[in-house]
């Protein structure tokens, strides 16, 4: 008993030491991130904050607690090393989830023509404004290579996707169909061969459509009544497929081994019928045919995924068809989601549900498809505001993604993100959402937040795209406030 009765006394002042060396450590540490954030990120009021608040708490046990310090060294420097050890990894975690840029490209001059499109290959950022088309190397933002569309033409429709360091580009003058088809090499920013469509067809005459697509050594381009495959490497025709009797070639786009494209035909005056058809990519076959509910000849389609064929259907009319048309492969509709829901209204169009589509020649879905899911952002009743600043008023939405099984449509998850969506991809097998001020990486499966980085800045919808720990970000303005093209990464990449 008196053994015990011996040791609490000096139990004590050891951890008396250890306590205030902790402290003592953890409040230098704080003083030493504080002034590294001031540098790194200028004068913050929150950073002023803690600076004064750990320089008060540290002086006040320096100066109270020397003595115990100094009789305690061993306890003391072990205080100070765990404060520094803690203080260090509060400055990680904060910088680890916070942006910084890597580079980002001059700003467009003022007044000059929007993107209407963007590709993102292994080297490259391929960014198309209406009259140039610009490819910046992806690793230090450097311009590789410019091209433009020849005389007066300007760029009108692209292909959804680049393949094997080949895209393809619609260009025309004002006011004329998009008739011509380049194959521009990406590699070089040459032309490969270049196709005209001569056919006459009055609604032709629509500046933007999804009329070019790339599958393998294939390229697929709008034609008269129809579409024909051409061989990328030199432009000569390999096949040709018919909309058929009474139709007219509306959309088109592909995938590895998938063409879907869709054919509006005239069944009555005033009143269009659709299909989508499932095409052979080497011969241009009609695998099979698809009745669409739609009337409208102005409908626009998006092809979210090829393998299950998940397509969306965006009539203009007031009450039509606005949904996600899972088909599979009998042609069959299997699973039918409306935009509309009771209490929300998915996003899949586009980010804005006032809007039109970000990117003309090559429009950005607001939704992707993984895991057997549809995911998109959704608004509800009381989610819009209005908010006023020095550029104007502006509409803004607090939003959430919503996960939709293309099975039997039920709901799955909702993940609130307290924030709008500006742009979506998918890539390692999660689902990046980018906010106004925020980048999410969400957990397809179940919609939880993986990681959440901040720092950002976005006010208007841009093209996203993952590249390890790089994003990617495209502005469809390139006069500002941000810049055409940026290159983002954590501050600190922890795994």
């Amino acid at each position: 008993m008196a053994g015990a009765g011996t040791d609490s006394p000096l139990r004590l002042p050891r951890a008396a030491a250890a306590g205030l060396g902790l402290l003592t450590g953890f409040t230098g540490g704080l003083v030493v991130t504080s002034v590294v954030l001031l540098v790194m990120d200028g004068p913050l009021f929150a950073t002023f904050v803690v600076l004064v608040l750990a320089g008060l708490i540290g002086f006040f046990f320096t100066a109270f607690g020397t003595d115990i310090l100094r009789r305690r060294p061993w306890s003391a420097t072990c205080g100070v090393l765990a404060g520094v050890v803690a203080a260090t990894s509060m400055f990680v975690w904060y910088r680890s989830n916070r942006i910084e840029e890597v580079w980002a490209v001059p700003y467009d001059r003022p007044g000059a023509p929007e993107a209407v499109g963007a590709w993102v290959t292994p080297d490259l950022a391929v960014r198309a404004r209406a009259d140039l088309v610009t490819a910046y190397r992806i690793g230090d933002g450097s311009v590789a290579w410019t091209w433009e569309p020849p005389g007066r033409d300007t760029v009108c429709a692209m292909s959804s996707a680049a393949h094997d360091g080949l895209g393809l580009i619609g260009h025309a003058s004002a006011g004329r169909p998009c008739a011509t088809t380049v194959a521009l090499d990406l590699r070089q920013g040459t032309t490969r061969w270049a196709h005209h469509d001569e056919a006459t067809d009055p609604f032709k005459a629509e500046r933007f459509v999804m009329g070019l697509a790339l599958t393998g050594d294939v390229a697929v381009v709008r034609h008269g009544s129809g579409w024909r495959g051409l061989s990328t490497a030199d432009g000569h025709e390999l096949w040709r497929a018919e909309a058929g009797a009474g139709c007219r070639p509306a959309f088109v786009d592909a995938a590895p081994g998938s063409v879907v494209a869709v054919a509006h035909c005239a069944s009555d005056p005033g009143a269009d019928r659709a299909a989508a058809l499932r095409l052979a990519p080497g011969t241009g076959a009609v695998v099979t045919r698809t009745a669409l509910p739609v009337r409208d000849p102005g409908t626009r389609y998006a092809v979210l995924s090829a393998d299950p064929l998940v397509l969306w259907v965006g009539e203009s009319e007031e009450r039509g068809t606005r949904a996600v048309l899972v088909i599979d492969d009998r042609g069959a509709v299997r699973t039918t989601i409306p935009a509309e829901a009771d209490d929300h209204t998915l996003l899949v169009e586009d980010f804005d549900p006032l809007g039109t589509p970000t990117f003309e020649a090559r429009p950005l879905p607001a939704a992707v498809v993984t895991r057997g899911l549809l995911i998109a952002p959704a608004v509800k009743p009381g989610d819009r505001r209005v908010i006023h600043d020095r550029n104007g008023s502006f509409f803004a939405y607090d939003g959430r993604l919503v996960a939709v099984s293309l099975d039997d449509g039920s709901r799955r998850w909702t993940s609130d993100l307290d924030d709008e969506t500006r742009g979506i991809t998918v890539s390692d097998g999660s689902v990046w959402a980018l906010g106004r001020d925020e980048l999410f990486r969400i957990d397809p499966v179940d919609g939880r937040r993986v990681r959440t980085l901040d720092g950002l800045g976005h006010a208007l919808p841009v093209g996203l795209t993952v590249r390890g720990d790089r994003y990617l970000v495209v502005a469809e303005d390139g006069t500002g406030p941000l810049p055409p093209v940026r290159a983002l990464r954590p501050d600190f990449v922890v795994f």
